[in-house]
């Protein structure tokens, strides 16, 4: 049996590294920006940064009975979201591949709806 004090541990271990994949998140769109990987030259122009957040919601879901650890993925995948908000053109609205991506993306989100109820 879990004692208050061991539980809060417990709670602040799994911040801990929930913080720590949303900076490795942040740190990966920066490098991602800044190093100048084109998508449209690795022909990946369909994935967004919000299809890789999603995937890492999924994964984390499915590992999470694993370790605590892996919380750090929800982390990477919340941060990989919030950057394809401030992205030009989020969610590739209003570009050539918006009907593919969308697919992808809903598809990417029923998987997520269905790891997270099961």
């Amino acid at each position: 049996m879990f004692s208050f004090k061991s539980e809060m541990l417990v709670a602040n271990f799994s911040l801990f590294w929930f913080f720590l994949g949303l900076i490795v998140g942040v740190a990966l769109d920066y490098l991602w920006r800044k190093t100048g990987v084109s998508k449209y030259e690795k022909g990946l122009e369909v994935f967004e940064h919000y299809h890789w957040g999603l995937a890492f919601l999924i994964l984390m879901r499915i590992l999470l009975n694993i370790s605590g650890i892996f919380l750090s993925l929800a982390g990477i995948g919340i941060s990989f979201i919030l950057a394809e908000i401030t992205q030009k053109h989020p969610f590739a609205l209003k570009s050539k591949h918006e009907l593919r991506s969308t697919i992808i993306g809903s598809i990417l989100f029923i998987l997520l709806i269905f790891t997270l109820i099961s």
